[in-house]
């Protein structure tokens, strides 16, 4: 019987993995664009990045996944803080698994969790360039959330938008600006 609920238990963890790429996946379709007055779009820097789900180790040798949402300082640091995002999940992975995240009535607990990280998250972040303190605020959310691009309820006044299209939006600008050099 402890065999089986073990196997169980790694069966769900794996598909709760292959939920969480999944949502991950196709959610970076439509990014927010605002017009610039002058009748052409410009894109629009997100003030909150919305990270993949990341599966959280639990108490008792189980698993769950969470949403990570970092609020940046400022927007001239969201491009660097979405270059380091492997960093990022790998050093909240590694320092929960020494930690993991303390359960009660079958709920993960995920208060802590932000003052915990925000310190580690900053020293993967900081470099000699913009600081050592890029990110203001994380915020937590149990469960694999779809990413949301775009302004969200949760985040009043802010712009939520994932790492991928960041950077695939920074290199489309960055490209614009070298053919302008070139012309």
């Amino acid at each position: 019987m402890y065999l089986n609920l073990r196997i169980r238990h790694i069966f769900s963890g794996i598909a709760a993995g292959f939920l969480a790429v999944l949502l991950s996946g196709n959610v970076y379709a439509s990014a927010k664009k605002k017009d610039s007055g002058k009748g052409e779009v410009v894109w629009q820097m997100p003030t909150h990045i919305q990270l993949a789900p990341i599966m959280l180790p639990l108490e008792g040798r189980r698993s769950a996944p969470a949403t990570f949402f970092l609020k940046a300082k400022n927007k001239k640091f969201v491009v660097n803080i979405c270059t380091f995002e492997p960093r990022i999940r790998d050093a909240v992975f590694g320092n929960l698994s020494r930690d993991p995240v303390r359960v009660k009535n079958r709920r993960m607990i995920l208060t802590p969790l932000p003052k915990k990280l925000l310190k580690l998250v900053n020293k993967v972040v900081g470099n000699k360039r913009y600081g050592k303190r890029q990110i203001k605020q994380i915020f937590v959310y149990a469960g694999a959330s779809q990413f949301k691009i775009g302004p969200d309820k949760r985040f009043p006044g802010g712009f939520v938008d994932g790492c991928q299209n960041v950077l695939r939006s920074e290199k489309e600008r960055k490209a614009a600006e070298e053919a302008k050099k070139k012309n």
